[in-house]
């Protein structure tokens, strides 16, 4: 006589049938720093260089900190076994396993948290300028677009692996991350590309530098032509 016995339901989160919690996170935190960054460049420009602890401040460095706890919530439990069923789907460095987007989050978020410092040592150094050009913004910036490219690594990965429904919303996460993206390249032009500026050619030259190129990915990525 064969017994019968209860096997535990084990999704297999490799095929998410909702968008994970994590997912919202990191689109969470690319929000949080656009928003902060044109937030602070007119903090700047009407108040002028105020306190390193100010609002605009403490909302970009929330994108660090909010896809830190994204990309390390993943990586540790891709590692350690709550998620061991995206090991298969996973690359492993220094001995932690995890999406490629996971650790690409982490990177950026590290640069972006390493760039506060950083930009309080030159504002103290060298005074307190209101660039958005300059070395410490530059690695903030290369942070935020750090945790932004690996956002969209993340979304394209689970994106390729849903079910049909979850796929069309992670699709459309897919593209409002894609499009934050593309703000944010603009935001960092923005001493160059202002409506005065429209009458040099330097103003189109800077514009073009790498926009068709994010449309282009996004459009191919998404399978949405209209999008580009």
């Amino acid at each position: 006589m064969t017994r019968a016995t209860a096997t535990p339901d084990r999704t297999d989160v490799s095929r998410p049938t909702g968008v994970p919690w994590y997912l919202w996170c990191a689109a969470l935190a690319v929000t949080s720093a656009y928003v902060g960054g044109y937030w602070d460049i007119s903090w700047h420009r009407s108040i002028g260089r105020d306190s390193f602890w100010s609002a605009p401040h403490m909302a970009i460095y929330a994108c660090g900190v909010l896809a830190g706890i994204a990309s390390a919530y993943l990586i540790f439990s891709t590692t350690f076994g709550r998620q061991a069923s995206l090991r298969d789907v996973s690359v492993r460095i220094w001995g932690f396993s995890g999406p490629l987007g996971a650790f690409i989050c982490a990177w950026g978020g590290l640069a972006m948290l390493a760039s506060a410092p950083f930009d309080d040592w030159w504002h103290n150094a060298y005074g307190l300028d209101v660039k958005i050009i300059s070395p410490p913004h530059m690695v903030l910036a290369l942070g935020f677009f750090g945790i932004e490219f690996g956002a969209v690594m993340l979304m394209l990965a689970f994106m390729n692996r849903a079910t049909e429904t979850t796929r069309r919303r992670l699709q459309w996460l897919f593209l409002y991350v894609g499009g934050m993206a593309i703000s944010e390249s603009l935001l960092i032009k923005m001493e160059y590309i202002a409506r005065p500026d429209m009458h040099n050619a330097l103003f189109y030259i800077v514009v073009v530098l790498g926009t068709p190129a994010i449309l282009i990915a996004l459009a191919v990525a998404s399978g949405q032509r209209w999008h580009c």
